[in-house]
């Protein structure tokens, strides 16, 4: 259909319907017809559309805000499709919109406006700009247009400031930038249209930076695109006001002396006082002294003194924007890159003092992390002839003014611990010394000032906390299991105390790095950072990560002597000082830790009684004595032992990454380092048994050995060497024992020939009746063994399965054989043999009949000489021996006071029964002798000690089976049904907020219970009263843990005692609170059946 056509058809009777008849539903139908109108073949009728909507818009003006915004919106679709070639037709159309939002000459808009009225409008108004070709812009922009661009500036600057429409911002944002001919489509290389622009809205300038830096700075909840929108509008609008007009200058590519005198006039305008018609225009003032200000600015135009005042007045909101370089968007922060290169690019000459802060931003994110941000910032430097020279750069001249200038805010900026301003400061610092130059950073830290200032702030920056959670230990036997080099690389002892974030740490990293790969500046930082250690600096945890970051950051292809700098750190770390700190704390006189205490109350147990009884615990006259007799300078307090904890994690953190980074060559300092690295594998303290972790993988990784086995067993000669000279220095010696209990987890069978000798010499100073420091290490030494032995039986046996047993099968067939040829021989050869058979015997003579009773007798003497050959017991292997010793040895400890010293005793025990399992005549008295003792732990409250009891009394249940029925019915077993009774009782009616050592032993207890049954084959009486016991579990006010763990007993009880399981429970059934877990037992148990 032609455009005539359908405009008689369609878009002329629905325009004329909605003009009788001003209803939504026709102005929706012509709103249609309008979006499929070819408006560019006939742009005549334009005219016949716009006259009528105008008018009719004239008509419903505060009448229907509905109609109103419809109505709009078709204009803007006409406008959308045409270009307006009459300035006339642009202002009137901007009139008539303007119109509708605000009165003329009011200071605000109308109030009580739907939303959707105001972005229509906003949208109509930058739609009618857009679409005016540049003859009518010019026109257009002129003095006689202030006032109407005056009035549209401030409407759309009280809907960014006030509005909560999202979409009406963004719109608003969106025609500012059009208004000042900066949008997407405009031509940017008018520079005609660009300066008349400028000279005709610059007057408005104070009120709408004011505004986009405060929307910009606004809280993240605004959104990402309207923050970004904000900020593109600011630099683009900040970018036509101050761009300079003249051809010449913006043809002209400044060379270094223009750039030089840029700085120099910013550096005097940065320190002196001003007042500008910006600041004044900013404040409250009366009517007629702001337009008498406006209209003088209006006709002087944008002189050169006006350039200088407001560049002077924005000195604030250069400095405020520049957060946005450490913003989390890159969107946000690739709108701000763009913003500071184009205003460097296009407006250096009017920029002023401003300068110097654009070009911090610039340098700082050509350091970004975002590539595309970081090429953008780069570009520009280059071209601003920055770094035209590769031996001088531009920051030469005046590097100790803005060297000065960040090291004095640094240590501020740090201890407020903002991220956004760390970063900002940290990658400005990067880029600083990135682009300076080898010879000028060398003359800028000689300056002992200069260095010790940039040493101190990186210190600073790194300050590392100490917490309580450093002191954090392991009560019973730790397995060392080591984790891959990615997972022991987490370095969670480094918590920084200002640092929040990890990009900001990388930051410091990377600064590190830069001066690490500057010849001469690393051994000039590192030599000034000896000098703090050799004080006993307080700060040597954060100089240790400080040197090691400036150490492995050299280049290994960069220096020949690449690893000159880590082997001074080596020789410092490995130094005996940093391996000997005390990492408990010793300032506990007042309450001594040995004292028996009772946990357990018979009405309630649980942590309330024993509160008080802590609380109302008697205060020794000895206590007093003991603290005043130590010398306070020998104290250990907790923070001294925090600080350690701390300071041997960095250690063994440091000697790892110097060993990964080293490679191979590692193998000079592993005789030195190896025996100190397993020593604090066997600490106590979790944190120092990480950091060793880590420690141990690195060093393994770096000298590619494929485990730490193989690592261990390499250098086996190393240890025995170590172990050997501490034992002769000191037979008592508490490091020798941890590290054999290393070494023993850690080595396989083929090393254990090696520590035979030492193992001995161990054994035999715990033998001794004086020795008691040293019994919790000797008796983890003898875990440490126990389970090194069960892991290579368990090898040894899976060795030996793969092997096909051939031999016993080729000597069964063998047999077979033989029988098989005896049974085919004929019977001639059998009446044969039965004949010479008689004949022998006929022929015999007395003489003969003597010497054949002599023979006999000679035979039974030699039967009965082996017979007791055969009742003398063949030597144990020497395992086994080194087993039944330790067991012996380890009894008597599970009496002593010391908790620490029974649960080792206990576990000991427990991994002994097993070994000995194919070794019964040997096994039984040692169970014997392990009953009475144990029989009296099981006496003690003490849940901590009773789970290992009750763990034991499984072990031994499973290996020696009905030996102790008999004792275990009259001495254990009652006292455990008494617990599980009373314990059951308190679970119901306590929260269980965490796994407190009561609620472990009754997990433990149900879930073992069944097999204690079965091995010992118990029945009778006994099981039904266990049985009943468990049953209050089922209840459903148990924990659910407890009730999954009761419903396993009685499947697992079912298999041994099938009856008594069922009517057990079934007598629970009916009962409400046990009902649930009944069925559930009842619906397994009828499973299994079928």
């Amino acid at each position: 259909m032609a455009s005539f056509e359908q405009f008689v058809l369609k878009v002329k009777p629905t325009l004329d319907m909605f003009l009788r008849v001003p209803h939504k539903e026709h102005l929706e139908r012509l709103r249609y017809e309008l979006l499929q109108f070819n408006f560019r073949e006939m742009k005549i009728f334009h005219v016949q559309i716009l006259a009528p909507l105008v008018l009719k818009l004239e008509e419903l003006n505060g009448v229907n805000q509905d109609l109103m915004s419809c109505v709009l919106d078709c204009i803007r679709i006409v406008m959308s499709k045409l270009y307006i070639d009459d300035v006339q037709e642009l202002r009137t159309l901007l009139v008539i919109v303007l119109k509708q939002i605000r009165e003329s000459g009011a200071t605000k808009v109308r109030p009580n406006l739907s939303e959707e009225l105001k972005l229509v409008s906003v949208q109509c108004i930058g739609e009618a700009l857009r679409r005016s070709s540049s003859d009518v812009l010019e026109i257009f922009y002129t003095s006689e247009s202030v006032v109407l661009l005056g009035q549209i500036l401030l409407s759309l600057v009280e809907f960014i400031e006030n509005e909560n429409y999202r979409k009406l911002v963004i719109s608003s944002l969106e025609c500012l930038m059009i208004i000042f001919y900066v949008h997407d489509e405009a031509e940017f290389t008018d520079v005609v249209l660009r300066n008349q622009v400028a000279n005709t809205v610059f007057i408005y300038i104070p009120k709408i930076v004011t505004i986009l830096i405060k929307t910009s700075l606004a809280d993240e909840k605004l959104g990402e695109t309207l923050k970004s929108t904000a900020i593109k509008a600011l630099g683009r609008i900040l970018c036509v006001i101050f761009e300079k007009s003249d051809d010449v200058l913006i043809e002209h590519n400044y060379d270094k002396k223009e750039f030089k005198s840029l700085i120099n006039k910013a550096l005097q305008q940065k320190s002196e006082p001003h007042k500008s018609d910006f600041e004044m225009a900013s404040h409250t003032k009366r009517r007629e002294g702001i337009e008498q200000l406006l209209e003088e600015m209006r006709s002087s135009g944008r002189t050169k003194q006006w350039f200088e005042e407001t560049s002077r007045a924005l000195r604030a909101v250069y400095t405020r924007a520049s957060v946005f370089r450490s913003h989390d968007s890159v969107r946000i922060r690739t709108e701000y890159a763009r913003m500071c290169c184009t205003l460097m690019e296009r407006c250096a000459y009017n920029l002023g003092e401003n300068y110097l802060n654009l070009l911090e931003n610039v340098v700082a994110m050509s350091e970004d992390e975002d590539k595309h941000i970081s090429k953008m910032c780069t570009t520009t430097l280059s071209q601003l002839q920055l770094l035209g020279n590769a031996n001088e750069s531009l920051f030469d001249e005046y590097a100790d003014i803005l060297f000065d200038e960040h090291l004095a805010k640094m240590p501020r900026i740090i201890s407020r611990s903002i991220d956004a301003e760390q970063y900002a400061e940290l990658i400005s610092l990067k880029g600083f010394l990135k682009n300076l130059s080898i010879s000028r950073m060398n003359c800028l830290l000689l300056v002992p000032k200069n260095l010790e200032m940039l040493c101190r702030c990186l210190i600073s920056a790194v300050d590392l906390k100490l917490y309580r959670d450093l002191l954090t230990e392991e009560y019973a036997i730790r397995e060392v299991v080591l984790a891959d080099y990615a997972e022991s690389a987490k370095l969670g002892w480094r918590q920084y105390k200002h640092l929040s974030s990890a990009r900001c740490v990388s930051l410091v990293k990377d600064i590190c790095v830069i001066l690490g790969n500057t010849k001469g500046i690393n051994r000039l930082v590192y030599d000034f950072l000896l000098e703090l250690l050799t004080q006993n600096h307080e700060t040597m945890n954060e100089i240790f990560l400080i040197m090691l970051w400036i150490g492995t950051g050299v280049e290994r292809r960069k220096h020949m002597n690449y690893a000159e700098l880590v082997e001074i750190l080596l020789e410092e770390i490995l130094d005996e000082k940093h391996w000997h700190l005390a990492l408990r704390p010793d300032a506990s006189w007042r309450l001594k830790v040995d004292k028996p205490t009772d946990w357990f109350v018979d009405k309630t147990p649980g942590l309330y009684e024993s509160a008080i009884e802590i609380r109302t615990q008697n205060v020794d006259s000895d206590d007093e004595n003991d603290f005043n007799e130590v010398n306070k300078s020998q104290r250990v307090t907790i923070l001294d032992a925090e600080f350690n904890v701390l300071h041997t994690c960095i250690a063994l953190d440091v000697l790892g990454h110097c060993a990964t980074y080293y490679g191979d060559r590692f193998d000079r300092y592993i005789f030195r380092c190896l025996h100190k690295v397993l020593l604090k594998v066997s600490c106590s303290n979790t944190m120092v048994y990480q950091a060793a972790n880590f420690c141990l993988v690195s060093i393994q990784k770096a000298l590619k050995f494929a485990e730490v086995t193989h690592l261990i067993e390499t250098h086996t000669d190393y240890l025995n060497y170590h172990l050997n000279t501490i034992l002769k220095r000191s037979p008592e010696s508490h490091a020798a024992v941890d590290i054999l209990t290393v070494v023993l987890q850690l080595s396989t069978r083929r090393a254990l020939p090696h520590l035979e000798n030492i193992f001995q010499t161990i054994y035999n100073e715990c033998s001794k009746s004086q020795q008691s420091e040293n019994i919790n290490a000797y008796l983890r030494v003898f875990n440490a063994f126990l389970k090194h032995v069960a892991r290579w039986q368990a090898t040894s046996n899976a060795e030996v399965a793969a092997i096909p047993m051939q031999i016993e099968q080729a000597q069964e067939e063998d047999l077979l054989q033989d029988w098989l040829d005896l049974l085919e021989k004929p019977s001639t050869f059998i009446e044969n043999e039965e004949a010479n058979v008689e004949g022998e015997t006929n022929s015999k003579t007395p003489t003969d009949s003597t010497e054949d009773v002599e023979m006999n007798e000679m035979k039974t003497e030699e039967f009965e000489a082996a017979q007791e050959g055969e009742d003398v017991k063949p030597p144990l292997p020497r395992y086994i021996q080194m087993v039944k010793d330790i067991i012996t040895q380890v009894l008597k400890f599970v009496s002593f006071a010391d908790k620490t010293h029974q649960i080792l005793a206990l576990e000991c025990l427990i991994s002994c029964v097993p070994l000995l399992h194919d070794y019964e005549d040997e096994l039984l008295p040692l169970v014997h002798l392990m009953w009475s003792p144990l029989v009296e732990k099981f006496r003690n409250n003490d849940a901590v000690v009773l789970n290992r009891c009750f763990t034991l009394l499984n072990v031994l249940a499973t290996h020696a089976k009905e030996f102790i029925l008999k004792r275990s019915l009259d001495d254990v077993i009652p006292s455990l049904k008494e617990f599980l009774r009373k314990a059951s009782k308190t679970s119901t009616t306590e929260t269980i907020a965490a796994h407190t050592q009561e609620y472990k032993l009754q997990l433990i207890l149900l879930e073992n219970f069944a097999n204690l049954i079965a091995c010992l084959q118990i029945d009778g009486k006994h099981v039904y009263e266990i049985a009943e016991t468990i049953s209050l579990y089922l209840a459903k006010e148990q924990p659910c843990e407890l009730q999954e763990l009761a419903v396993q007993f009685y499947l697992k009880l079912h298999q041994y005692n099938g009856p008594l399981s069922y009517i057990t429970v079934l007598k629970k059934a009916h009962i409400g609170s046990y009902k649930d877990n009944a069925e559930k037992v009842l619906t397994n148990i009828f499973k299994s059946c079928i």
